[in-house]
């Protein structure tokens, strides 16, 4: 059985030290993201839905499906070198918790650019930007959910 986890790396690092040192504050910082992200995935879709009646209907669902993926490939890929275990300077603590709050930021920024697309712009790229901004939120809110599976698979 595989023992890769895809939240953590399996080298130390601050995330770990963090998790380690301040287990129930990275724990509690953590799931509040993971809320957040939640919460935004869940906004950022249903404001997509409303904004354009009938968008997530035939081909345009296809669309849709591909602008949340997007967003989620794109939050992968700019998190990812974090939670590589390439943080510099700082303890764990405190770098994890920066990352989070940009994260935020990057995530309201985007559902507020929506916002702005919904009231200036045609319903149909209002809805793809919301949809792009779903997929990151959801991604994210994904990531806090791994990031506490353990690496030694059940039975090992």
């Amino acid at each position: 059985m595989s023992r890769r986890n895809w939240g953590l790396p399996t080298k130390d690092g601050p995330l770990r030290q963090a998790r380690d040192s301040k287990p129930v504050l990275t724990l509690s910082v953590t799931m509040v993201f993971g809320i957040i992200a939640t919460a935004f995935a869940a906004m950022s879709f249903s404001m997509a839905r409303g904004g354009a009646p009938g968008f997530f209907q035939g081909w345009t669902g296809g669309g849709a499906i591909i602008a949340a993926g997007f967003g989620a490939w794109v939050y992968i890929f700019i998190s990812m070198p974090r939670f590589a275990a390439k943080f510099t300077g700082g303890d764990g603590f405190s770098v994890l918790l920066w990352f989070y709050a940009r994260a935020t930021l990057a995530i309201c920024l985007c559902f507020a650019g929506a916002h702005v697309l919904l009231a200036n712009g045609p319903a149909s790229l209002a809805a793809m930007a919301f949809c792009v901004a779903g997929g990151a939120a959801a991604a994210a809110a994904f990531q806090t959910v791994m990031t506490f599976v353990p690496v030694e698979a059940a039975g090992d």
